[in-house]
């Protein structure tokens, strides 16, 4: 009888146990007054799980960064030849601003009807298709198809690198912040390894091949994206949660960045980074089509440049980022860019010359593409994944375009007063927008400063119901330890 005792007593203990396991996990629970309840996950993936995770997107956006590289500097080497592109410069902006709403709603639409997935792929084929039929058609100098193209590259890979982004935030959106931190700086370092690859294949082919040609190489990579993007798709499932929408609930949830504080900030980031960026860059292109250098020395001029700028941003991705990241968290990351282009600026209000400006491209480029670009994308996690394709497509790929073109308008009316009878008198004085940047990168900083993260859409940040508070016991057997309870 005594016996039969204990083994009923043991088999109640067991059953108790065997509840306890399925409600807390694999491990035996204790009641603990102190402590509040541990947050248990399901599963952990191996570590060839999350290597693919993180390997794969960076292989895939490096791959479309050296696309981009290649399309750009062979747009580039044939669009600036003599003063007559710099000329079309400011309305090219402007046109590009304009075709960007366009874009951008017809690609959410596209979302919403096709899902994220199959509506980037679409992109990126047409991306492709648009790139390879017109390269060899085209010609130097500010044609009408040349000035198609050069405003099409930037409009275009504008939405295939937010859209990527988005599958590596979809990706990590489960992820500890750590975890997703280290991830999208190994991919970051991925996507500038891959600007430099393309810099330097620009380089060794501008010698041998029309700059046209280089447009059509960045068609044939973008195939290869596809491919790479396809095999994402198979392999990881998405981790965003679809509603269902219409064509009202379509437009609001495009302008959601003006009725949430965080996506307002985010916007107001990125249209004051859009704004210095441009004027940088049109001091830079001023410098550029000044030294009137031809098509294939343009190329060469490009490539060189887009190598420094990508290995110096590759330099600064894997030995700086990380830290910097760690001690100043993500707010103080995204004030590492304006900080060192309020030192650029000034190097050029003081001395307005093509190195300074040189020195301010590179700087701006350098740290935009490292430092910046990783923690800027990991500060759209905390938007809530039904919303973050339409913030992220508003922030980066409208108001970002919106802003350039205000710039560009002031530009215009600059140009309306020195360019006398349509030319431009070379070397061109850029002077005023010197201050301009040191302006713009203080409302920048500014604007920054005032950041506050929404830390409650993050993993393990939401509320829970109340669960029993409990501590897990050392590997040994559960039952033992059950039996063993209240003795001393």
């Amino acid at each position: 009888m005594t016996i039969r005792k204990d083994l009923g007593n043991f088999s109640a203990a067991h059953r108790l146990i065997t509840t306890r396991r399925s409600n807390h996990g694999s491990a035996a629970c204790w009641p603990k007054k102190a402590e509040p309840p541990m947050r248990l996950t399901n599963s952990t993936p191996s570590n060839e799980t999350a290597r693919r995770q993180t390997l794969v997107p960076a292989l895939t956006l490096g791959l479309l960064t050296a696309a981009f590289i290649t399309a750009k500097t062979g747009r580039d080497a044939l669009f600036f030849q003599g003063s007559g592109g710099l000329l079309q410069l400011p309305l090219v902006y402007i046109n590009i601003a304009a075709a960007s709403l366009p874009l951008a709603l017809l690609f959410v639409k596209t979302m919403k009807i096709w899902g994220a997935r199959r509506a980037r792929v679409g992109i990126l084929l047409f991306a492709g298709t648009v790139l390879a039929a017109s390269a060899p058609f085209l010609e130097p100098g500010d044609n009408k198809l040349m000035v198609a193209i050069f405003m099409f590259i930037p409009a275009i890979f504008g939405l295939l690198f937010a859209s990527l982004w988005l599958l590596a935030s979809d990706i990590f959106e489960k992820k500890e912040k750590r975890e997703a931190a280290r991830a999208f700086g190994q991919i970051g370092a991925g996507t500038l390894a891959g600007g430099m690859a393309g810099g330097l294949i620009s380089k060794g082919l501008a010698p041998y091949l029309d700059a046209q040609w280089l447009i059509f190489l960045g068609a044939l990579f973008i195939l290869g994206v596809i491919a790479l993007v396809l095999h994402i798709h198979s392999r990881f499932p998405t981790n965003s949660v679809s509603k269902e929408t219409g064509g009202n609930e379509l437009k609001a949830s495009f302008l959601a960045p003006l009725g949430n504080k965080y996506s307002l900030t985010l916007l107001f980031i990125s249209m004051t980074g859009a704004v210095a960026g441009l004027l940088i860059d049109f001091q830079f292109y001023a410098t550029a089509a000044g030294a009137n250098m031809g098509s294939k020395g343009n190329a060469n001029f490009f490539a060189n440049f887009y190598i420094l700028l990508n290995f110096s941003s590759l330099l600064l991705q894997l030995f700086a980022t990380p830290k910097i990241q760690d001690k100043i968290g993500l707010r103080g990351g995204l004030m590492v860019l304006p900080i060192g282009l309020i030192g650029g600026a000034t190097f050029v209000t003081a001395a307005a010359t093509a190195l300074s400006r040189s020195v301010l491209r590179v700087t701006e480029g350098g740290l935009r593409s490292s430092v910046h670009r990783s923690i800027w994308e990991q500060a759209f996690i905390p938007v809530d994944s039904s919303e973050r394709s339409t913030v992220k497509i508003a922030v980066d790929g409208v108001g970002a375009r919106i802003a350039e073109a205000i710039a560009a308008v002031a530009i215009l009316v600059w140009f309306k007063r020195v360019a006398v009878d349509g030319m431009i008198p070379m070397p061109l004085n850029t002077n005023w927008m010197g201050w301009a940047t040191l302006i713009t990168v203080a409302v920048w900083l500014l604007v920054t400063q005032r950041m506050k993260v929404q830390m409650r859409m993050e993993r393990g940040e939401t509320k829970a119901a109340p669960e029993i508070e409990c501590e897990r016991f050392p590997d040994q057997c559960p039952c033992t330890t059950e039996l063993g309870k209240g003795i001393p």
